[in-house]
Order: structure tokens, then sequence, then C-alpha cells
């Protein structure tokens, strides 16, 4: 996959950042993507002191995004790289654990808007790009679902049940293209929206992003062939 072109959105967080290295350490024009502006360039700093090719940043709120936002994107990608391969969703808003009547309304929308609807519209508007590569890559991070279906997980769990829905879909509309569609559990892992839902979890004991994000590597490379459409990285859990 030298020489591809790949976004990344969410790439301030622990698994996009994390992702982000190890797509520049193969090789890959990563684009990062996220509204974090500070985040991204400590994210960036890291890839560069390590004397990797220096990813592109491009922050946007997925909040506020809307297709003319996601088509500047892409002209831009295309502009620059020629083109592009992969695009994987690794964005997520979660406020905390909230029962659902107390959910506010506009943290409601926020949360579905980031978690479901700009992931809908970015690859809707990426997919003729991604159906002219050889080895399209379209991936969605999914969750623990048995778990998020539980009490207090609100919109952030709807949007990730919704999310698998999206994901199923684009798999048969895109079976008879070159776009592989993958929807990715990448489990338990030290993380900001982790910590923010079990408080009392020493992050420490739980796996870096490195470990999931090496195994979406080996998929994006096509070193590894995933046996289904969803694929769990990680063990399920029942905290």
């Amino acid at each position: 996959m030298s020489g591809k072109t790949i976004i990344i959105t969410g790439a301030a967080g622990g698994l996009g950042s994390a992702l982000s290295r190890a797509c520049a350490l193969a090789g890959f024009n990563t684009v990062m993507l996220d509204s974090d502006r500070p985040g991204l360039e400590n994210a960036w700093d890291c890839i560069a002191g390590q004397g990797l090719p220096e990813p592109a940043l491009y922050p946007l709120d997925l909040l506020g995004a809307g297709p003319e936002h996601f088509d500047e994107l892409l002209e831009k990608v295309t502009e620059e790289f020629g083109g592009l391969d992969a695009l994987v969703h690794c964005a997520a808003r979660f406020d905390g654990l909230t029962p659902l009547e107390q959910f506010s309304p506009p943290e409601w929308l926020a949360t579905i808007q980031v978690n479901l609807n700009a992931a809908w519209l970015l690859s809707a508007q990426s997919l003729p790009l991604l159906k002219q590569s050889d080895s399209g890559r379209l991936y969605f991070m999914l969750e623990d679902l048995p778990k998020v279906s539980g009490a207090f997980w609100g919109a952030y769990g709807v949007s990730k049940h919704a999310l698998k829905a999206l994901v199923s879909q684009f798999v048969i509309e895109c079976k008879s293209s070159s776009v592989q569609v993958l929807g990715i559990n990448p489990g338990v892992m030290r993380s900001a929206l982790r910590s923010s839902a079990y408080h009392a979890e020493n992050p420490q004991l739980a796996p870096n992003p490195e470990t999931a994000a090496n195994k979406i590597l080996q998929f994006l490379k096509g070193d590894v062939d995933p046996a289904t459409t969803f694929v769990d990285l990680g063990i399920a859990h029942t905290s």
C-alpha cells in the first residue's frame, strides 16, 4: 500500500492518532482529520519526530460539516495525492453515561450527527474515488454492541447500532466494486472515551490503541483477509 492515500477521522484521538502513525510508517499518504487542532498538531509532532512521512492535517468539525465541506476536502486530497484509497472513521462523540429522560436534546442531535450522519455523508461522497482505487477501503469503528444496548449509553449506543446497519447497506451496494467495507469493534483500549464511561477503572490496565491500530493496518494493506464484514478485535466484556 506504499503511496496509497488514506483519510482518518478522529485522528487526534487515541485510536485515530495510533492508526495515523501506523499508516505513515507503512508509507501511506495520511490525511488526519479532527476538530481538535491542538490534538492534531501534537499527533503530527509525534509522527514527524519519529522521522516518518509527514501526514497532512485537516482540521474540521464534523458537527457542522456539510456536503460542501467534504467536497472541498476530497478536492484537496485529489489535487495533492491524485486520488483516495482508504477512509477510516475513528471519530466518535460521547458525553458520558446519561439516562434517556435526562439526555440534552442538543447533545443527542450532536452525537448522532458526528457518529452517524457525518460518517454516512463523507463515505457517500468518497465512494466515487474509492471505487477508482484498485484496493479501496471503507472502515467504520463500531463497539461492543450488546454492551452499548444497555442503560445510559444514550445517543452513543443508538448511533453505533445505526452505524452497523449503515455498514451492512454499504457492503451490499459495494459488492460489485473493489471497495472493501468493514465494521470493526477495536475492543477495549486506553482512550479518553473509555475513561469517561469507566471512571473507577485504571486506564493503564487497558491495552494501548497501537494494538488495535496495527491489526487494522493489516486489513488496510491486505496482509490479512477478514473472514467477515464485522470484525471484533477485542474480547467482549460486561463492565
